[in-house]
């Protein structure tokens, strides 16, 4: 027997299609992270959307440094720092105020303020007043509590009242308050200024002028006087931009009395469910009919 100890040779086609090895010091090329398998068109249209990203954060950041460094006016600054007080901190502010009032002789808790009608009435009866026209009635008398305070510049506060289900804007300007007649423009905007400083989120207050709407078309009563009636002496909480009430559960139900104040639908139910029917009220009636309807408006109360 014969042994072949000669080496093998591959024939040539398949040694023309075998390619080298790559060398341990010589790595593959990696494609960059996030780009594999991406066509050029794609690659473009991606750095497009961050550059206009970048730009965009740029523009909007500029522009927040540009309200933070623009002067707000004294009364708006004022609001927002006692809006970002503690609630004990508020508390006694508004109790040192009382006292002072007190300690002037004043009554803080002004025993009467005479009023034309209520506010769904002072809605009605106003409300096809045109945009930007003022009502030929004059000392219209409203009283209702301050949902919102906000400042709109330089002698100028907008109010918005609540009572009864309704609400009015007050539009409080000091050149149209009548104790200010007559003096000069820096005492009226000082005595103005110390007036709204008075008047804080949930006060009850007395409000007289004329009705009208403002040019956006908002029903509104421009004071001649402002009167403060009962002073809440503990901070409301804040409602969220967007929403129409107190949404806190746990404050509606530990509090119910801040849930009626805060959210008008919650007021609305309560007022809806204590109502009965004439034949549920004093005697009862003798009539089988007046009591099969008396029943069946407690079964629909009670669903």
């Amino acid at each position: 027997f014969f042994l072949n100890l000669s080496p093998r040779v591959a024939p040539r086609s398949t040694r023309a299609t075998l390619s080298p090895l790559p060398m341990p010091d010589e790595p593959e090329a990696a494609a960059p992270a996030g780009e594999a398998g991406l066509s050029k068109n794609e690659q473009k249209r991606r750095a497009k959307q961050e550059a206009q990203a970048k730009a965009k954060a740029e523009k909007a950041a500029a522009k927040a440094a540009a309200d933070a460094a623009k002067p707000k006016p004294a009364a708006a600054a004022q609001e927002e720092e006692e809006e970002e007080q503690d609630p004990t901190k508020y508390f006694e502010n508004r109790l040192t105020f009382v006292n002072g009032v007190k300690e002037k002789g004043a009554n803080p808790y002004p025993h009467k303020f005479q009023t034309s009608m209520q506010l769904p009435d002072y809605v009605a009866k106003y409300e096809s007043i045109g945009s930007g026209e003022m009502s030929a009635d004059g000392g219209v008398g409203l009283a209702g509590r301050i949902a919102t305070k906000r400042a709109g510049g330089k002698g100028l506060v907008f109010f918005d009242v609540v009572g009864d289900g309704a609400k009015v804007q007050v539009f409080a300007s000091a050149d149209k308050f009548s104790d200010y007649a007559g003096l000069e423009k820096d005492e009226k905007a000082a005595r103005f200024s110390a007036l709204m400083s008075t008047l804080k989120r949930g006060d009850i207050v007395g409000v007289r002028g004329t009705p009208g709407k403002t040019k956006r078309g908002e029903l509104s009563l421009f004071p001649t006087d402002m009167l403060l009636l009962t002073p809440c002496l503990h901070m409301l909480p804040k409602v969220p931009p967007g929403s129409s009430g107190l949404a806190d559960k746990e404050t509606r139900y530990r509090q119910r009395y801040l849930d009626l104040i805060m959210n008008p639908t919650t007021r609305s139910t309560f007022i809806t469910r204590t109502r009965q029917p004439l034949c549920c009220v004093g005697a009862p009636s003798t009539s089988s009919a007046a009591s099969s309807t008396c029943t069946a408006s407690s079964r629909s109360r009670r669903r």
